[in-house]
């Protein structure tokens, strides 16, 4: 029947994730993520559509079409809370140590095979996007409407936060998977979303942007970039093989920062040009200055190299510096 005249509100729908216990199994309740809106995962079919030798036109006998091991992504962002930091260890593959996260340059991307017991440094994520079921106007014929991404990768991760707004921290990922996906799938168990960690920008009183020491800082973005790709195709049991991590170079992490030019910020200009190799650079944002007491969202990276710098007109003139943090040790918080 057409018309139907029950509709829903986008307040009905969300994203859940959880941490999988074995890699590539869905697992069926969530933990709901503060998202500003949902949107329908980026699916990628391959698709011949094109006519054949001696046709002006595609035939339904001829075109072809497969969803086998064909990528999907989805980007949420939203406030940043606990369950968002949780987030860290999927895409730094490294176990937190009270809460914090340390990478160094002995890195080794983990292996992750098809069906692989997880732990904190082989991360895989069920992600769901929650919907409500739908159903007739007399309320009969409910269908589930959720869909589920089994095996997902954390691709991308930032925190935000600028002074210029509300100042309160927000956070964007990147979900990848190889694993088909599952559509019209009940919602499962859902807890809503954690109140705990979260933050604002002035929250983070110790500030050390490119070795300069407390400068004013109007704005700041974190990303963190860990590429996967999914290899092979499982036809017997329409998987992929494993997940490869780190393809050609990861973790990526980057600082953008905008900072007030003055007496204090002027030398990173001279830093940029150096005639040399830059010497690395340290970058820490924390509500403590002596690091291991920090008890809120932070980071630390004792080398970092400026990659770019511009002039930013506010109501007093800025610095934009951008820079890409080294390895060396970077520190970060996931709780």
């Amino acid at each position: 029947m057409a018309g139907l005249k029950y509709s829903y509100q986008p307040n009905d729908f969300g994203v859940g994730v959880v941490l999988e216990d074995t890699v590539g199994t869905a697992k069926a309740n969530t933990v709901q993520l503060f998202t500003e809106s949902v949107s329908l995962p980026s699916f990628s079919p391959v698709q011949d559509l094109a006519p054949k030798s001696g046709e002006y036109v595609a035939r339904d006998e001829t075109i072809y079409s497969t969803a086998k091991a064909t990528p999907s992504e989805v980007t949420v962002s939203g406030l940043l809370n606990d369950t968002a930091m949780g987030l860290l260890e999927g895409i730094l593959h490294t176990a937190a140590s009270s809460n914090v996260i340390t990478v160094t340059d002995a890195y080794t991307a983990p292996a992750l095979p098809d069906g692989h017991t997880t732990t904190a440094a082989t991360r895989t994520y069920t992600v769901k996007v929650l919907a409500p079921q739908t159903e007739n106007d007399d309320a009969s014929s409910q269908v589930n409407q959720t869909i589920v991404l089994p095996g997902c990768s954390v691709t991308a991760f930032s925190v935000s936060g600028d002074a210029s707004g509300d100042g309160r921290l927000t956070y964007s990922a990147t979900f990848k998977t190889g694993y088909t996906p599952l559509f019209n799938q009940a919602a499962g168990s859902t807890s809503g979303p954690a109140e705990a960690g979260m933050r604002n920008i002035h929250d983070l009183s110790y500030r050390k942007i490119a070795g300069i020491v407390a400068p004013v800082t109007q704005s700041f973005t974190l990303s963190i970039e860990n590429p996967a790709e999914y290899i092979g195709w499982d036809p017997a049991n329409n998987k992929p093989y494993s997940i490869a991590r780190s393809v050609p170079e990861g973790p990526v992490v980057t600082l953008s920062s905008v900072i007030k030019l003055d007496q204090h910020t002027n030398s990173l200009l001279g830093n940029f040009m150096n005639a040399s190799a830059q010497t690395g650079l340290e970058n820490i944002m924390s509500n403590n200055s002596t690091w291991g007491s920090a008890d809120e969202f932070g980071f630390n990276c004792d080398k970092a190299i400026i990659t770019g710098m511009s002039l930013n007109e506010q109501a007093a003139m800025m610095y934009s510096v951008e820079q890409k943090l080294l390895f060396g040790s970077f520190a970060i918080r996931n709780s």
